[in-house]
């Protein structure tokens, strides 16, 4: 089953031209945006994506998997367990997650 996915974070290497002591370096630095936030934050730090940060499903442009019963965005657990997914495994509506992550990747 293939499912809806919405679009819920973005970052482009917008570089710094100005840069160094002198401002004549160009530096490289993500722009990035979140779905939600009220503006785009730059960092010069390296863009770091880590598998349990995102359901099963999620595709970069970060787009995430939406329940296919009810629209809905995967739900995210707060708060976040040490170990394990970061994503409840049952929809609000019931959609199972963990049911359609095994039929769909095992």
């Amino acid at each position: 089953m293939n499912l809806k996915l919405r679009e819920t974070m973005w970052a482009e290497m917008k570089p710094n031209c100005y840069g160094g002591a002198a401002g004549d370096k160009v530096l490289p630095r993500w722009d990035a945006y979140v779905d939600g936030d009220m503006e785009s934050d730059d960092s010069r730090t390296l863009l770091r994506l880590s598998a349990r940060t995102f359901p099963p499903g999620t595709k970069v442009v970060i787009s995430e998997p939406l329940c296919p019963a009810c629209g809905e965005g995967r739900s995210a657990i707060y708060p976040p367990p040490k170990r394990g997914p970061l994503f409840a495994s049952k929809c609000e509506c019931g959609f199972d997650w963990d049911a359609w992550t095994l039929d769909k990747y095992s």
